[in-house]
């Protein structure tokens, strides 16, 4: 099972967890990047990046949430992440998303929860796109539900990162998927009860 930790969930933690996890998940690092503007809030500066890559030395993939001329994305695209994705809503065309995507091979889309899983699967063929993020909760904003019965990736035959909303019953759901990536924060691990919920991990 593959677990990506959110670093902007565990902050310190991070390290801590991920010698305890790693001997029996595929564990990485997933590192939020938020400019105030493409969303509501703001994220953790890009040379972090490479800092947990060097540090942790595990796999590193980057969620950008920022628009597509933000300068921050030289930073990224300098960096040493494993994955970056870039938001679909981000780019005003489908050509421009698509000369965007061929500058670096780490770079997948990401999308907001406004799609259903056959809209991003026919963008995705379009875009030879075979690896994406699909964020399960609107960015910045608490308090809410999934957009997405997960059920209906079960069966995807691309690579999806679920990002928000992942909790026991989520891994439990996909726990033999190595087609499905999860995105571990508040929900799974990074809570009052962490400890416990380490402990359940491990089970």
């Amino acid at each position: 099972m593959k677990l990506t930790l959110s670093y902007i969930c565990a902050n310190i933690l991070i390290y801590d967890t991920i010698k305890t996890l790693k001997d029996k998940y595929d564990i990485g690092i997933h590192i939020d990047l938020m400019d105030g503007h493409f969303v509501p809030r703001l994220g953790v500066h890009p040379e972090l990046i490479n800092d947990l890559k060097k540090e942790c030395n595990v796999p590193v993939d980057v969620h950008c949430m920022i628009t597509a001329n933000n300068h921050a994305w030289k930073d990224v695209l300098n960096s040493n992440a494993d994955v970056i994705y870039a938001h679909y809503e981000a780019f005003h065309s489908k050509e421009h998303t698509l000369k965007f995507l061929k500058q670096d091979s780490r770079l997948q889309l990401a999308f907001k929860p406004q799609w259903t899983i056959q809209q991003i699967n026919e963008i995705c063929n379009e875009m030879g796109v075979d690896d994406y993020l699909l964020m399960a909760y609107n960015p910045g904003i608490t308090k809410q539900d999934s957009f997405y019965d997960l059920k209906k990736i079960a069966n995807t035959t691309r690579k999806v990162t679920v990002d928000g909303g992942v909790d026991f019953g989520v891994l439990e759901d996909f726990i033999s998927n190595n087609k499905v990536n999860l995105v571990a924060g508040s929900k799974l691990i990074f809570n009052s009860e962490y400890k416990q919920n380490i402990e359940r991990l491990l089970c």
